[in-house]
């Protein structure tokens, strides 16, 4: 019984001690990592938008938007939007927006990835920020010859069907459909937004 009770009591320590320690780490690279998310996402930001000198915060209604991106089939267990920033020129110029969606129903879980749209309704592209597909199949997604097939696609055509990337013209990556259906339902969630930013939701 004195075994027990004093082998409860050094695990007890040890646990505690652990804990201890993994917070204290976790305080002491806490800025560390927020300055490297930083960074990831200032560059995902200047790869959809590359003449782009400044990223200011979008001001609009949260709840408008996600109501509207809710009455077109998206949610927050589907798609749904993060953030958005406005692209401006070194002269402040609005640019366009940078729309941050995540998708929730890639192969290996959640596809999270930027989307430029330029004031005139076009597409600049995409940057993915989390992506953990399956190697050599829905990893390909970060290739350039499947990221540009959106690079051109005007926002105001574009079709946000569920099952629409094949109707925009979108191949699908062999051997990776689900990974190309959460992609194009991740652009079609960005598409929605920029058209209720604009006033094209009305």
């Amino acid at each position: 019984m004195k075994n027990i009770i004093k082998n409860t009591i050094i695990l007890f320590v040890i646990t505690l001690i652990a804990g201890v320690l993994l917070g204290a780490v976790y305080e002491v690279t806490k800025d560390a990592r927020a300055e490297q998310e930083r960074k990831t996402t200032e560059k995902a930001y200047k790869t959809v938008f590359k003449n782009a000198e400044t990223f200011d915060t979008a001001e609009y209604d949260k709840d408008g938007l996600s109501n509207y991106l809710k009455e077109n089939g998206y949610s927050e267990s589907t798609a749904y939007i993060n953030d958005v920033v406005e692209a401006k020129s070194n002269s402040g110029e609005s640019l366009g927006y940078v729309i941050t969606a995540t998708d929730k129903n890639g192969y290996g879980g959640d596809i999270t990835f930027t989307l430029g749209i330029t004031s005139d309704g076009v597409i600049n592209g995409i940057a993915f920020l989390t992506l953990d597909e399956t190697a050599g199949m829905g990893m390909k997604a970060k290739d350039n010859a499947f990221k540009s097939q959106f690079e051109g696609l005007e926002a105001s055509s574009y079709d946000t069907a569920m099952d629409s990337y094949q109707n925009n013209g979108i191949d699908a990556i062999s051997g990776a459909t689900i990974t190309t259906k959460a992609v194009a339902n991740g652009v079609n969630a960005g598409v929605l937004c920029f058209k209720y930013l604009t006033g094209g939701a009305e």
